[in-house]
């Protein structure tokens, strides 16, 4: 709701990089705490729960803000590939 006012306003945007669905599988990565964890199941039912009520309002009928989940095909620490 908060985003909706801003963008009102003409202060930001309507997209938001959120949520982080990179899996924690290595301690030695840090930054921890903005993953949802190391299981990919609760991750996937984590993201979808997350971008829905981001997404959804009171008012079906308009999205409230577009949420792109972060780093979902462009990142592999596993495999190096950046």
């Amino acid at each position: 709701d908060e985003a909706r006012a801003l963008h009102n306003q003409g202060l930001v945007g309507t997209f938001f990089w959120a949520p982080d669905i990179n899996l924690f599988r290595d301690p030695r990565w840090g930054r921890g705490q903005e993953t949802p964890g190391e299981d990919p199941f609760l991750t996937g039912q984590y993201v979808a729960q997350y971008g829905h009520y981001m997404e959804n309002g009171e008012d079906h009928r308009y999205t409230k803000v577009v949420s792109t989940a972060k780093h979902y095909a462009d990142y592999d620490q596993e495999g190096n590939y950046g």
